[in-house]
């Protein structure tokens, strides 16, 4: 992947602050001056996504945790990068972000951007194919947005690289991220976890016995 610093630079600090508190500073000083150089190691050998991909910030976002996980030498749990992580993004920055979403009035807003990835990988998916392989099934839900991915390739560099161990964690950051914009994701599968897909069922938090 094409190396892009502004996510290092934008969510180190967050990280640091993180990790300072909760396991003290000389990790987090370590998770960080360390990590900078792991995050253009992981980029250099993570797949070429290809330009335009309007998903391929997912995998900048997930590979600067991993980046600070690695300079940490792993002394974290997946676990505790999980809190890290949820740290955050619910801090003031992202939170007011993602606030901005309001799912209960946009509920199908989910559905509209996967199908937009859709859109852009029938088009760039022969020369890009490493990517997310979406799919859509509007029989299934009538309230919110419902989609599935059959290939991740997030998940699969994370198995290349020996650092499966970390995707639960990353896989947990769409529940923030959704509750952040006043939704809930229920999901009953992963890649991650071994299953076939991972399914996104995304509805507003408002909604109530949700079909």
């Amino acid at each position: 992947m094409k190396y892009v610093g502004i996510y290092w630079t934008l969510f180190a600090p967050m990280m640091k602050k993180s990790i300072a508190r909760r396991y003290g500073k000389d990790l987090a000083k370590q998770s960080i001056k360390r990590g900078k150089a792991e995050y253009r190691r992981l980029l250099s050998r993570a797949d070429d996504l290809g330009p335009g991909n309007p998903m391929a910030m997912n995998a900048y976002f997930a590979y600067v945790f991993a980046a600070a996980w690695l300079g940490g030498g792993r002394r974290l749990t997946p676990d505790q990068m999980a809190q890290v992580m949820t740290d955050v993004l619910e801090g003031p920055l992202l939170r007011a972000v993602f606030g901005i979403t309001d799912l209960n009035k946009t509920p199908k807003k989910w559905e509209r951007d996967m199908r937009k990835y859709a859109k852009w990988f029938e088009a760039h998916g022969a020369d890009h194919p490493v990517n997310w392989q979406v799919s859509f099934d509007e029989s299934r839900h009538r309230d919110g947005s419902f989609y599935y991915f059959t290939r991740c390739p997030i998940c699969e560099f994370c198995e290349r690289e020996g650092i499966a161990e970390l995707m639960p964690a990353l896989c947990g950051t769409d529940e923030v991220m959704f509750r952040l914009q006043h939704g809930r994701l229920h999901r009953e599968h992963t890649i991650a976890n071994g299953d076939g897909i991972c399914d996104y069922w995304v509805v507003g938090d408002r909604v109530e016995a949700a079909k």
